[in-house]
């Protein structure tokens, strides 16, 4: 699940990036309005999360851009903004829901959740011949048995579940584990790989990671002869 963040906060930003990537979430985030409307138009997100004080723009006119834009991800406004008619004028414009600085990240993360189940964006957890997801997607499973696997790896398995049997490429991995601002080092994906990989072998999965030099990864069934 992918959520764009737009503060110019550089504090908050870094929290509320911390914390939404250890709930499990990719998170991009940006400083400013035109940048937010940027990542938008060419990323589909489960959430968007909006600070109403940008240096380039009002907040509000980003939100009422997202949605002439025909952007339908769920948005929730950021702001120290404390009056009623504020928040009405939020709702309004197009925003889903409003949350008043100070807050708790726990409050956050729970509104950001809040939004993903109430727009339906939560798919039936994927499964691909014995691996499959708990309901909320938060653990993997062969055979009904847990997989102990980082938050990194948690997420690679997923996508490759999801495109069973067919190839995915290395940047699409990238683009999925990655925000924007997340260094990615040369050989992160081969690692994540290798260490997947184990953590099938060692549970007896019948499900592999097969390489395509040059091209990509994607999960097949193991035969019989191998």
């Amino acid at each position: 699940m992918r959520v764009l963040l737009i503060e110019d906060d550089a504090e908050i930003s870094s929290l509320v990036v911390r914390d939404l990537r250890g709930a499990g979430y990719t998170v991009d985030a940006v400083d400013q309005g035109w940048a937010g409307l940027h990542a938008a138009l060419g990323t589909e997100y489960a959430v968007i999360v909006v600070d109403l004080r940008l240096p380039d723009r009002d907040g509000l006119d980003v939100v009422r851009d997202l949605r002439g834009r025909g952007i339908q991800s769920p948005i929730l406004i950021l702001t120290g903004r404390r009056r009623v008619a504020d928040r009405v004028a939020g709702l309004k414009a197009g925003a889903d829901d409003y949350l008043i600085k100070p807050f708790a990240l726990a409050e956050l993360r729970a509104r950001v959740g809040a939004l993903q189940r109430r727009s339906g964006k939560r798919a039936e957890p994927p499964a691909f011949v014995d691996v499959a997801f708990d309901e909320e997607g938060a653990e993997a499973l062969v055979s009904g048995r847990p997989l102990d696997l980082t938050r990194q790896e948690l997420r690679l398995l997923r996508l490759l579940v999801e495109r069973g049997g067919h190839i995915v490429s290395k940047r699409l991995i990238e683009e999925t584990l990655y925000g924007f601002d997340e260094e990615v080092a040369s050989n992160s994906i081969e690692v994540h790989i290798h260490k997947l990989r184990r953590a099938l072998q060692g549970t007896g999965s019948a499900a592999i990671i097969e390489t395509r030099r040059g091209v990509g990864y994607r999960l097949v069934k193991k035969t019989a002869a191998g």
